[in-house]
């Protein structure tokens, strides 16, 4: 399990020693960075109607790479290494996260109610796939915003190429109406933005099984929010070995019933945390949003909710999980906090998770696989120590 370790910092020539508390370094699994300092959208109807007010916001979109870069680069210094960011402008996001460093996946955003637009879409995708390299994966957007037709075919597609998928899914209970009856706040929504419909016939299914049916899960999608969940939904996505990625301030700003991510992780299911955007949060700051969620869900161990930002994050993007593990010889990424409460020796590991997140103490440094990230600043003496293990 993932957990802080308090170290010393001491320089070989005997200056001062530097206290501090040494977590796995933070993973933000879902974020929407070219969105990242927009204002909120308020929620004063139903999910569509915020969901045309975000349309809004992106017509008038300015330089999304810059916006991208802005957003990676404060996350990096606030203890983020990675960020599963999803990309709408078919890589200008990714380009901006990578120029500041920052590791992670970019998922490609596929849009498209009606057939031909959806399959245009995949088709401009994996072209800035090839133009990209790296980790690029794909994001059919919604069931509400893709072609149900074409979704198969994203999914082979991402086979073929081993490319990692993940997708808004059983986010609403509107969502779920209109997948399940057909009818709903979502009908008004397609008639008003003009394009069609994703499927003739409501599928009758809810999410995770129309998930399941469409053959997203068996091919490792991620599960972004899972909001909107009954048991059913929970075993199958056991089942399938799903990651869930739970965006706690986007849970609060929409007034969401609490979020099941515990019975999740007693299923087996692997949950991580996400800050997803300005047009639905506070702050996209993930050590300030865990605080937040420490403070509102007092049932969820602070140790788990570090695992969710730690480990949790680092499998639903695919990467090695070791890479949160402090051991003899290893290159992890890593946040040094401080200064630590004089007791913090005494502390359990529980009691030291707990004070990491409640009052957002300082993010001294932030590492990547055992150096500094760049953009951040190094306490005196940081680059020519010797770690001294509490």
């Amino acid at each position: 399990m993932a957990r802080g370790r308090t170290v010393s910092l001491k320089r070989v020539d005997d200056e001062p020693e530097l206290d501090a508390v040494l977590l796995p370094g933070l993973v933000n699994a879902h974020a929407h960075l070219d969105l990242g300092d927009s204002a909120a959208v308020p929620d004063v109807g139903s999910f569509p109607d915020w969901l045309l007010g975000v349309g809004r916001i992106r017509g008038v979109a300015g330089d999304v790479a810059s916006a991208a870069a802005t957003q990676a680069a404060a996350l990096a210094c606030r203890g983020v290494v990675a960020i599963g960011d999803i990309d709408a402008n078919l890589g200008a996001s990714t380009r901006g996260r990578r120029s500041e460093g920052v590791a992670g996946p970019s998922y490609l955003e596929i849009v498209g109610v009606a057939a031909p637009s959806a399959r245009a879409r995949l088709a401009a995708a994996l072209d800035a796939v090839d133009r990209l390299g790296g980790r690029v994966g794909l994001s059919p957007h919604a069931p509400y915003s893709v072609s149900a037709a074409v979704v198969p075919e994203i999914v082979r597609a991402a086979r073929h190429r081993a490319l990692p998928l993940a997708m808004h899914l059983a986010e609403s209970t509107e969502e779920t109406r209109y997948l399940t009856h057909g009818d709903g706040p979502f009908v008004g929504f397609l008639e008003t933005i003009g394009r069609g419909r994703p499927f003739e016939r409501a599928p009758g299914l809810r999410p995770v099984r129309w998930a399941d049916q469409l053959g997203l899960l068996a091919a490792g999608c991620v599960v972004i929010h899972g909001n909107d969940l009954d048991d059913e939904d929970l075993g199958l996505l056991a089942r399938n070995n799903a990651c869930v990625v739970y965006c706690h301030g986007t849970h609060r700003h929409f007034q969401r019933p609490e979020h099941r991510l515990l019975e999740l992780i007693e299923a087996g299911v692997e949950v991580a945390l996400g800050t997803d955007s300005g047009v639905s949060n506070e702050g996209v700051d993930l050590l300030d949003e865990m605080g937040r969620f420490a403070a509102d869900r007092p049932d969820v161990p602070r140790l788990t909710i570090l695992r969710c930002a730690t480990v949790g994050g680092r499998r639903a993007l695919g990467m090695d999980p070791g890479g949160a593990i402090f051991e003899a010889g290893s290159a992890a990424d890593g946040l040094l906090l401080g200064p630590p409460p004089g007791d913090i020796e005494g502390l359990e590991p529980e009691a030291v998770a707990g004070w990491a997140l409640q009052g957002s103490p300082p993010v001294l440094a932030t590492l990547c696989h055992g150096r500094l990230q760049g953009g951040g600043s190094a306490p005196p003496g940081l680059l020519d120590t010797q770690i001294q293990q509490g």
